[in-house]
């Protein structure tokens, strides 16, 4: 083990978008897991990950940042999901602020960002904030199969069957799927041989019900049985269902129009939302938000102010709820972009709109979006459209950026995840309009990732010139 004097001393410069601090010297970049800008501390190199040089804070040499706290979670180095536990909960919106606000910076956007919309109140006892969790299949010291999270350096599988970041029944669904899978002695799959590769859980806010994906290299008579005690040992989980991925590769493999192919053990298909109030449900080969409530796609819609007969247009996003949001208030929306497995669950789930609002619909044009753009520009003319541009992590390229600029719009709302991406089309797009406002939303605490909101506005306040197309017959790409 490493003499604790040889570790070196250090005073990190800055954060990265991930949560680790980070110092730079001789040209190369260091992430420090756990240190704080600012401080003086000693670290222990830890070795390279996805081609970085990473190290762990060790100790402060001298003062304590006065935003540091002890970490109150026993996984939370060999885990690494909550990589800004040891700042305090209200440094932590600084930390996001800080990032958000570097990338406005970067791009010469003379504005302010606002203050983080947090993820919880401040006397929140227990943060139950996600509802899906991603696990990988792995060993134990002793050899035996371990269901948990990919450890933070990359070489274990860390269990985490007492994390408060998802509610109790994802917990308790956990430590029995961990007891099954050892009890039937379901193998890992180690490249070479095995079944299982990784568990997805997901958990319905609005009724409670559990559903569990199995991702395994290869089918197995074993794996009904699982299914079988899964569904006698805890009476929220309502579904099992298996995916087959094909080895080497990633553990989820979707096709081309976006499906991922699923079979069902036991159980439901599908479990229920309710995102403002809007009725809808997903499957398990549907991604499933972050925040099923979709705080930051609220604001995002609320600031596009829509009002009956405004014609609203959705880019982006992941099962369209977006359009069906603002299909709501105008009474049509159209979203473009969509992969055609994706428009087709939002089509089903457009039907409950129409259940709840009369005379409401909306479109889902799957297919690249310049092409859905250039087919609907007639539709559009005059009608000033309100346009959602749901950017993601990559972000949106500029051809779409001017293709939207080109529409004429009296408002555009940008939502993106990713700071850098954010600001680069956030520049772009302020070429031709006014930014308002850009407000971060906490995904969830302890980590530095938010989703960020950015209002645009014309500055020509004409009011459009036609109504809304409405379209009775569903378009597909």
């Amino acid at each position: 083990m490493q003499n604790r004097s040889e570790d070196p001393l250090v005073i990190p410069e800055g954060w990265l978008h991930r949560g680790d601090a980070f110092v730079t010297g001789d040209g190369v970049q260091l992430a420090i897991f756990g240190g704080i800008p600012g401080e003086r501390a000693r670290i222990r190199l830890t070795g390279t990950l996805r081609r970085q040089d990473r190290a762990r804070w060790v100790a402060a040499a001298g003062p304590s940042h006065p935003s540091r706290v002890e970490p109150w979670c026993d996984r939370y180095v060999p885990c690494g999901r909550c990589p800004i536990m040891h700042i305090h909960p209200i440094a932590q919106h600084d930390v996001i602020r800080g990032l958000v606000q570097d990338a406005v910076d970067a791009v010469e956007l003379d504005g302010r960002v606002d203050h983080v919309v947090p993820a919880f109140t401040p006397d929140a006892v227990r943060l139950e904030l996600q509802y899906e969790l991603n696990l990988v299949a792995g060993y134990s010291d002793r050899q035996s199969p371990r269901i948990g999270v990919p450890g933070h350096d990359g070489r274990e599988v860390v269990p985490v069957p007492g994390c408060l970041m998802v509610p109790g029944t994802l917990r308790e669904t956990m430590k029995v799927l961990a007891h099954h899978v050892r009890e039937l002695e379901i193998w890992p799959w180690n490249g070479k041989v095995g079944t299982l590769r990784a568990v997805q859980l997901r958990c319905s806010p609005v009724t409670g019900e559990v559903g569990v994906l199995l991702s395994v290299a290869r089918p197995s008579t074993i794996l009904s049985e699982l299914a079988d005690r899964l569904a006698s040992a805890h009476p929220a989980i309502a579904g099992v269902a298996m995916h087959i991925s094909q080895p080497p590769g990633f553990a989820w493999d979707r096709d081309e129009e976006g499906e991922l192919g699923v079979g069902m053990l036991y159980g439901k298909a599908m479990l229920d939302l309710a995102p403002g109030g809007l009725a809808m449900r997903l499957g398990f080969s549907d991604p499933w938000p972050a925040r099923p409530d979709e705080p930051a796609l609220l604001d995002a819609v609320a600031a596009l102010r829509p009002q009956p007969g405004d014609a609203a247009l959705e880019i982006g996003g992941t099962n369209g709820v977006g359009a069906l949001l603002l299909a709501r208030q105008t009474g049509w929306a159209m979203s473009l972009g969509l992969p055609e497995a994706r428009a087709r669950r939002a089509r089903e789930n457009s039907a409950s709109l129409a259940a709840t609002v009369s005379g409401a619909s909306a479109e889902f044009v799957s297919g690249p979006v310049i092409e859905g753009l250039a087919s609907v520009y007639g539709r559009l003319e005059g009608r000033r459209p309100l346009v959602l541009l749901n950017a993601g992590t990559k972000g949106i390229p500029d051809p779409v950026l001017d293709a939207v600029l080109a529409l004429d719009p009296r408002r555009v709302v940008l939502l993106g995840s990713n700071p850098r991406s954010f600001g680069k089309n956030l520049k772009r797009l302020s070429a031709g309009l006014t930014v308002l406002r850009v407000t971060p939303h906490d995904v969830a605490p302890n980590t530095p990732f938010a989703d960020i909101v950015g209002v645009l506005e014309s500055e020509d306040k004409t009011l459009p010139t036609s109504r809304s197309p409405r379209r009775k017959v569903v378009r597909k790409g």
